[in-house]
């Protein structure tokens, strides 16, 4: 008989901090080890985990998507150089070691970097993976004929060479401190893809390869039913041994309470991404565990300054002032996530506790809106040279707390003298590269409203640098201001922490001067699981899947 861990997360009633205003409730992962393991539920199937996620995809192709949602799955069928464990820390995946000055993976000067790859490592078809491979995927990236949503960091790269099966040499154009981490980290834009299925193609956008990838992760497709039900099973050359899970069935189910049924109906054993408002009945269901683990996610509203009327830094700062962030964390978010509104995560070593530029003040965004020549009109709707001072929110179909939100900024919006109206679209329809439509990409939005996840380092030149407007970025806000780009450039040029932290402190306070975006949460994984599963460790940062090849149930 095997030992058993069974991982419930506790949402403590009482609040870890309080400084004059409403403070999180923590949630700490509480782990009882069981002597021995409890009789399996009769709703279990051995060897089979049926997993619903809300969100649709836009690809099987790491390269094409930037969705959260393909990192996650490229957990179960790729390898990137590295991934990242639960604490956010760098771990090797293809490679051998994560390379630093230490081991010799980074030059003296910072810009040679060298990765060695595991002995007979192997895609699912049974082709070994190479050095090859990993420039090959290098070239597809940088490639202007697809659709991959930004080229950062892989544009910081002078060369990237083979010089033998299990050697990869990247040459900097300078030192970059970020780009050892998110260097063909397993995800989008870091999944290894195979050379020899997809060389000599001019494009990789409609290629066959999208809806049935080949990777060398631990599981492979056998069928894929687009952005219904994905049907894996296990790699047989995966370099960790044999997988924990004989079948995986894979559900994107486009509707919260839908799911909450599924799972309580035992139809479905792993409920990933659920809302703050089902996070108390989750915690109740028999047989079932949960976790609601503070992520490097952050919940934010972005003003897109590419077209009127939020091309004018007052309004946006209006627009910023008007909404109640806090309250919106408090009641909207129900407190279970970590408030603040810069995007540097507050449990990251960059963090600097610094006051919020754009803190609720009605009276100062209507000042704000009258300096910019926005008038009250007779409906309270601001108007200016003829034209009502409308604006379009977006954000994902069906996420409950985000559609509940939006109602909240409607009227706290109102308040001030802004109409807005309300057009939310499919996940994969969004985040969809420029090259393929994205709405954001596209700039197709004054507001924005979704989540994005930070990557372990700090840095954030791909959303918000004035080089990274798509499609060489997401910097969806549109703004390109020089200060922010020095400064950047100056936090990457070095491998000191505490000089990297200043010179971030000093950008996120500039950041908060132009208003490009507000974060109002950082928001908890919540998923909910059968205890019967065994080996979920959810991760502080990029993805939950971070070690599935080791479930079981």
């Amino acid at each position: 008989m095997r030992a058993a861990t069974k991982v419930r997360d506790v949402l403590k009633d009482s609040r870890i901090a309080k400084t004059g205003r409403v403070a999180l409730a923590a949630a700490l992962l509480v782990l009882t080890a069981a002597a021995s393991p409890p009789s399996r539920h009769p709703w279990t199937q051995p060897g089979h985990l049926r997993l619903g996620v809300l969100r649709t995809i836009d690809n099987l192709n790491p390269l094409l998507s930037g969705q959260a949602g393909v990192t996650d799955l490229a957990q179960f069928l790729f390898s990137g150089l590295i991934r990242y464990d639960e604490r956010g820390d760098s771990i090797p995946d293809a490679a051998t070691a994560v390379p630093t000055r230490e081991n010799g993976g980074i030059s003296a000067d910072g810009t040679t970097i060298t990765y060695h790859l595991r002995a007979g490592i192997r895609f699912s078809d049974g082709t070994p993976l190479t050095a090859d491979d990993v420039v090959f995927t290098f070239t597809q990236i940088m490639n202007p004929r697809n659709n991959v949503p930004y080229h950062f960091p892989y544009d910081q790269a002078r060369s990237v060479t083979a010089p033998d099966p299990r050697t990869v040499v990247v040459r900097l154009r300078a030192p970059s401190a970020p780009f050892v981490t998110n260097f063909f980290r397993c995800g989008v834009q870091g999944a290894i893809l195979p050379k020899h299925l997809l060389a000599g193609k001019p494009d990789l956008n409609q290629n066959p390869f999208n809806l049935h990838p080949v990777g060398s992760g631990p599981y492979r497709v056998t069928s894929y039913d687009v952005n219904s039900t994905l049907e894996m099973e296990p790699n047989p050359f995966w370099y960790g041994g044999k997988p924990g899970l004989q079948r995986i069935t894979y559900r994107i189910i486009p509707s919260e309470n839908t799911l909450l049924v599924a799972l309580r109906t035992h139809e479905l054993d792993f409920y990933f991404g659920a809302p703050e408002q089902q996070y108390r009945e989750l915690r109740e269901l028999p047989g079932i565990a949960s976790s609601a683990l503070p992520s490097a996610q952050y919940e934010m509203v972005t003003f897109n300054a590419r077209r009127e009327p939020l091309s004018d830094l007052r309004v946006r700062r209006a627009m910023a002032q008007a909404i109640d962030w806090r309250t919106l964390a408090r009641t909207t978010y129900l407190d279970v996530d970590l408030p603040d509104w810069g995007d540097i995560f507050p449990r990251s070593w960059a963090h600097t506790v610094q006051p919020d530029p754009n803190p609720y003040d009605p009276a100062a965004a209507r000042a704000l809106l009258d300096a910019a020549g926005w008038v009250p009109g007779g409906d309270g709707i601001r108007v200016k040279d003829g034209k009502r001072l409308e604006v379009e929110l977006r954000t994902v179909a069906g996420v409950i707390v985000r559609e509940n939100a939006e109602v909240a900024m409607q009227q706290q919006l109102r308040a001030v003298g802004v109409d807005v109206e309300v057009h939310n679209a499919p996940a994969n329809m969004l985040f969809a590269p420029l090259g393929a439509g994205g709405l954001l990409a596209a700039g197709k939005f004054d507001l924005g409203l979704y989540a994005w996840v930070k990557d372990p380092d700090p840095d954030d030149s791909q959303t918000l640098g004035p080089k990274y407007l798509p499609p060489h970025g997401a910097n969806y806000s549109g703004i390109t201001d020089a200060q922010v780009g020095t400064l950047q450039a100056r936090a990457n040029a070095t491998y000191d922490r505490p000089r990297r932290k200043a010179i971030y402190a000093q950008l996120e306070r500039r950041l908060g001067v132009l208003a490009p975006f507000h974060t109002i949460v950082w928001r908890a994984s919540i998923n909910a699981w059968n205890d019967d599963l065994r080996g979920v460790r959810p991760a502080l940062i990029l993805t939950d899947f971070w070690n599935v090849g080791t479930w079981t149930i």
